[in-house]
């Protein structure tokens, strides 16, 4: 799936837009990357590790659609480098993704349902995908009890639906639009993706409860 949805990319005309649109597609390359890395991870028995990855994942994809939708042309130009040694050291003006997400939020933008799936990907997932970038106590708890298939697999699916998300802004910038090759991919590749119908009413419920 990922393969056939690059190769669609790469054969594609993207319009030139300048620096901001550059920077979106270097953010959805890395995610692709990163997507590929959860892959390859989970199938060498590294979940944990995995993890790390599919929160860094998650984090490119957000910075993808707030470089294009939000940023300032200032902040923009902060992501223009001239590849000197002292740049390393400089900051940038780049915000933390929740401030990303609330900015989405207040904005009304048209993509209301992919910043809806990105702010619900927070709530339920955030907090646990950092405790293994931080080696704390989901790291422990997973390496003595381990995964079970389902969720490893779920994970799966989600790391492709973030690869998806992200694609969708590069298929919006070809010549022509390109978005319906999406709704194509996730037709012909169903059991790759995790999808709203796919969630348990059940958990979900019971996960609601912690944050009553």
């Amino acid at each position: 799936m990922s393969a056939e949805l690059q190769h669609e990319i790469i054969k594609s005309d993207v319009l030139n837009c300048g620096p901001r649109l550059e920077l979106v597609k270097q953010c959805i390359y890395i995610s692709f990357e990163h997507g590929v890395g959860v892959n390859r991870l989970l199938s060498m028995g590294l979940p944990i590790q995995a993890m790390v990855l599919l929160r860094a994942q998650y984090e490119a994809v957000v910075r993808a659609y707030w470089l294009l939708f939000i940023a300032s042309n200032y902040q923009i130009s902060k992501l223009k480098f001239s590849w000197t040694f002292e740049e390393q050291f400089e900051n940038d003006t780049c915000p933390m993704l929740s401030e990303m997400l609330e900015k989405f939020i207040k904005a009304d933008l048209l993509a209301k349902l992919v910043i809806q799936h990105l702010s619900d990907f927070k709530k339920y997932h955030l907090k646990q995908l950092n405790s293994f970038v931080h080696t704390r106590k989901q790291s422990f708890t997973r390496d003595i009890m381990s995964f079970k298939g389902e969720m490893l697999l779920m994970l799966m699916r989600q790391s492709n639906n973030l690869i998806t998300i992200a694609a969708q802004i590069m298929l919006k910038h070809t010549v022509p639009d390109k978005q319906k090759v999406i709704h194509y991919l996730i037709e012909k590749y169903r059991q790759c993706f995790y999808l709203d119908v796919d969630v348990d009413l059940a958990v979900r419920a019971r996960v609601e409860k912690y944050f009553e």
